[in-house]
């Protein structure tokens, strides 16, 4: 059955109901909204961009973590667990040509082409028949009646929306439906270090099997000596990168300062990030014979940012379930990346737990306490700090999704939050 859209009211603002309202169309909310409708919701699915894809396109990440076991013997990739993720990865490995590659120690990652993996998402949005998909559409305002959440007000390209649904999932990465309902929300940001990830071309193919040493010889130089600020040295390849001289590098910027509105500081960010990445290529190019004929081919769109606000949901992943592998009857989503916790050192600090091993996400993480009918996913889920360093990555983000999006629309459709993890979890063996 279509979307039920009314235009005719007092205000002239759209009206559109649904069953299933999934805001944020990144990894997790294209997990969400080919879920529930997979399961025969029919649902909206509201994204601020022009695209889908979320950071991992709009930051242009490169590689999507969490879709294997940490492996240092075996000589393939051991997924997770089968289900939609894999599905997708697969589809994306395809449409970008590339192959899952192992970085030490024993971590499986997939590069990707960061349009391939928009144009993959369209297709999934397409093909599952009942997804309206909203792009340039930002949330404003809720209404909550007896511990539901009824409404949601939304600007899509600057016109006001006002959108009803039985249930909905929460995928912005900043759990912006929990903080405007009033729900019991917490702030993230100054958890991890934001990154920038920009391509250069015209580079030495070979400094893909070199790597940086050199590179971060002569900017530790350069930092000792005033001639470029100490961020520098936080620069980084993105794996899979460097074929035909085409090189993506992350530079990691420094975490957020508590005093500031993490509004000011992400413009600050956006706007001296891209400043010095103009300085550090034209260091580069004279200073390290692989860049000597390098040019600056794009910036990402946005920052890649780690960690904002999340939920406190009826359940908490905690740091001693990830280090233990912990496993629940109510699991719906499967974790094995390590903890991977970006601060003010040039490295991320890797925190591993058994080679082969996985940790279970409970339904209820991704529940808020308060609204019945609310769902989150991705970095919005409820977990302690050093636990979202691990559960935020997109392959992980992409499960809680899936798990999400299902049991929104079983709720949607009068089914128990039972059957919808009975049915998860036979998905995921």
């Amino acid at each position: 059955m279509p979307i039920e859209v009314n235009t005719r009211t007092p205000t002239s603002t759209t009206i559109i109901s649904s069953d299933v309202l999934v805001a944020g169309g990144g990894a997790a909310g294209i997990g969400a909204a080919v879920a529930a409708a997979r399961a025969g919701a029919k649902v909206v699915l509201l994204e601020r961009y022009g695209f889908l894809g979320g950071l991992a396109t709009t930051a242009q990440v490169g590689t999507i973590c969490g879709l294997y076991l940490r492996d240092t013997a075996g000589a393939e990739p051991t997924p997770v667990a089968r289900g939609f993720p894999i599905e997708f990865a697969r589809r994306l490995q395809k449409r970008s040509t590339s192959q899952p590659m192992r970085v030490d120690p024993g971590l499986w990652v997939l590069p990707y082409s960061p349009p391939a993996f928009a144009g993959v998402a369209d297709a999934f949005v397409a093909e599952a028949g009942n997804i309206t998909l909203i792009l340039h559409a930002t949330l404003s305002e809720t209404r909550t009646e007896n511990a539901r959440l009824v409404e949601v007000r939304a600007l899509a390209w600057n016109e006001p929306l006002i959108l009803r649904a039985a249930a909905v999932v929460d995928c912005t990465g900043e759990a912006t439906t929990g903080a405007l309902t009033g729900g019991e929300v917490e702030d993230g940001a100054t958890d991890q270090a934001p990154s920038l990830v920009f391509a250069l071309e015209n580079v030495d193919p070979a400094l893909a099997s070199r790597g940086l040493i050199e590179v971060r010889r002569e900017l530790r130089t350069a930092v000792e000596q005033g001639a470029l600020p100490a961020i520098c040295e936080r620069l980084s390849i993105v794996p899979g990168t460097g074929s035909n001289g085409r090189f993506a590098f992350k530079l990691s910027l420094t975490p957020a300062h508590p005093d500031h509105p993490l509004w000011q500081l992400v413009s600050d960010w956006e706007r001296e990030a891209r400043a010095l990445v103009e300085r550090l290529r034209e260091f580069l190019v004279a200073n390290v014979a692989a860049f000597r004929d390098a040019r600056l081919e794009s910036v990402a769109p946005q920052l890649g940012v780690r960690s904002g606000r999340r939920i406190l949901g009826r359940a908490r992943l905690t740091d001693k379930t990830v280090l233990t592998a912990g496993k629940s009857q109510s699991g719906v989503a499967r974790g094995a990346w390590p903890m991977e916790r970006w601060c003010t050192a040039p490295r991320p600090e890797m925190t591993y737990f058994d080679e082969r091993a996985y940790y279970d996400i409970p339904l209820d993480c991704l529940r808020m306490k308060t609204i019945e009918n609310v769902f989150v996913a991705g970095r919005c889920l409820s977990a302690e700090t050093g636990a979202m360093t691990s559960a935020r990555v997109i392959g992980t983000a992409m499960a809680t999704g899936f798990a999400a999006g299902t049991a929104a629309a079983f709720q949607a459709g009068g089914k128990s939050m039972e059957d919808a993890i009975k049915f998860v979890r036979e998905a995921l063996s």
